[in-house]
């Protein structure tokens, strides 16, 4: 029996999904252990992913696959923020493939996951030159901290989200508020 190509490509990405849970948790974590948690054996994970590099390459392009996909949230938004909240509300609830995707040092040396990030990411900075353009944050910050900042405040909120100590509903204004009362125009500014 053939499975389908969109079935296939869903059963993937529920592998890949548990995969980057599990790497999040324990960046040391084994390919038997990935295998465990996804409930299928290692032969199986073999099939997909022969080596534990190929499995973070795997990863990697999911979180990007999303992260592309949440960038439709906000591109070309006409909000008064610029389509800050919608961007941050999109995601948040992929930060751990995010997290995994910023922290893991082997994507560095990695053209394909690399060309692919310096193409998502000037999408994400048009996002905050909008809300600047907009007088909803400070246009005297240079953008890659404008960037790095904000990536910070949706991993901290993603974990704060898997910690219970925030709610899933919670975190985007929450991230919102944050940036933008620390890097938000001055009072005078915003009249």
């Amino acid at each position: 029996m053939r499975v389908r190509p969109s079935l296939e490509r869903r059963l993937a990405n529920a592998l890949l999904d548990i995969a980057v849970e599990v790497l999040v948790a324990d960046p040391s974590a084994s390919l038997a252990q990935v295998a465990e948690a996804a409930g299928i054996g290692r032969t199986t994970l073999h099939k997909h992913y022969a080596t534990r590099g190929d499995l973070m390459r795997g990863v990697g392009h999911r979180a990007l696959d999303l992260w592309e996909q949440v960038m439709a949230a906000a591109d070309g938004s006409e909000a008064a923020d610029g389509g800050l909240h919608a961007l941050v509300e999109a995601m948040v609830p992929i930060g751990p493939h995010l997290a995994f995707l910023w922290r893991n040092p082997i994507f560095d040396h990695d053209e394909d996951i690399g060309r692919r990030w310096r193409e998502i990411e000037p999408r994400a900075l048009n996002v905050l030159e909008r809300a600047q353009a907009n007088g909803v944050v400070r246009t005297d910050v240079a953008d890659f901290w404008l960037l790095q900042t904000l990536y910070s405040l949706v991993y901290v909120a993603a974990e704060s989200v898997h910690s219970g100590h925030l709610a899933p509903r919670d975190a985007p204004g929450l991230v919102v508020d944050t940036f933008v009362r620390g890097l938000g125009a001055p009072q005078s500014q915003a009249r």
